[in-house]
């Protein structure tokens, strides 16, 4: 289900932009303040063998796994510290010691003029951005960095406010999708709030 889901908004809005990055969040049972992640980029640095995807301070990964979108080909992948990543030459000199990558091994370096496009999935834990309210609201609250971001909410639930603008749509199995178009230079402060349909 899960896949048919994934399959059917990212055909949606990476249609003419595969170079763009572009995430979605599947908030899974609100319960659990899990949420599923799906991130399309690409690395085009000439000669790059690796891509670095940080993991947000606070959230637990689980359910890791990586592809390359051009051929489905699983791809290996390891999750490093900041300290391992600078000492590589990875990263910045300005990444914190303890800040936690999932580093990515491509197929083969990235040739001149190139890119190599990847997948990769994952899944949150994150109680302060994602939970339900003493009065039964849930809430997603979390800025987003990506320039472009789909929300979709749980099965049964309906959208009763958006902090910042977003295109509100309805998949074919009934659950509410929210798409965010980043246009600052900074994160994009999402809170997404909805209730239990009737």
């Amino acid at each position: 289900m899960f896949a048919r889901t994934v399959v059917a908004a990212l055909a949606v809005c990476t249609s003419g932009f595969a170079a763009d990055e572009m995430t979605l969040y599947d908030l899974l049972a609100p319960d659990t303040h899990q949420f599923a992640i799906v991130y399309d980029v690409t690395q085009a640095h000439e000669g790059a063998r690796f891509f670095l995807n940080p993991i947000r301070p606070g959230s637990t990964a689980s359910k890791e796994r990586v592809i390359e979108r051009g051929t489905g080909k699983e791809l290996q992948f390891e999750t490093v510290t900041g300290k391992d990543a600078k000492a590589a030459g990875l990263v910045a000199a300005r990444a914190a010691d303890d800040a936690l990558f999932l580093k990515v091994q491509l197929p083969g370096p990235v040739p001149k003029n190139g890119e190599t496009r990847i997948r990769i999935f994952k899944t949150y834990m994150d109680a302060p951005s994602y939970y339900v309210r003493e009065n039964g609201d849930l809430v997603f609250d979390r800025p987003l960095g990506i320039k472009r971001n789909v929300v979709l909410l749980p099965a049964g639930w309906e959208l009763i406010g958006c902090a910042s603008p977003g295109m509100v749509s309805t998949q074919a199995d009934g659950r509410i999708k929210v798409s965010f178009l980043n246009d600052r230079d900074d994160q994009l402060p999402v809170k997404i709030i909805a209730r239990r349909r009737q």
